[in-house]
């Protein structure tokens, strides 16, 4: 999963969506108790509204939450002593550049090869995490 917050409040996407599902589910029960319980038409309008205004408000706050946690990690997140492994195969194909004394030039055909070279990822501060 990437590091995605969503766009707006009122539509939840990425980790907005993830924590807003987490959100309804934790918190609604006890509203959809109060429609299905309702003794009378009045009161299941109005707790059917009180879920509709309480699950606005679930989507803004998971916006809010969601974007700070991600705007927190990709500020602060530190990568190190992570290694990878693997050959390095290169080929330089070609001409020379033409050079005095015998301005010509000559055909380059080059394939070298490292075996098991490691590269360890240090936190330089260049790229992103995503």
């Amino acid at each position: 999963m990437s590091l995605d917050y969503g766009t707006k409040p009122d539509t939840p996407a990425g980790m907005t969506l993830t924590v807003y599902t987490e959100i309804d589910s934790q918190l609604s029960p006890p509203l959809k108790d109060a429609i299905n319980n309702a003794q009378s038409a009045n009161e299941k309008k109005a707790a059917e509204d009180a879920l509709k205004d309480a699950r606005e408000t679930w989507k803004k706050l998971s916006y809010a939450v969601a974007k700070g946690v991600i705007e927190h990690i990709m500020t602060n997140m530190e990568i190190r002593g992570i290694e990878t492994q693997g050959n390095v195969n290169t080929t330089v194909e070609g001409k020379t550049d033409r050079a005095d004394p015998g301005n010509h030039q000559h055909d380059v055909d080059l394939l070298g090869e490292q075996i098991d070279v490691v590269f360890t990822q240090s936190n330089d501060g260049t790229g992103r995490v995503k």
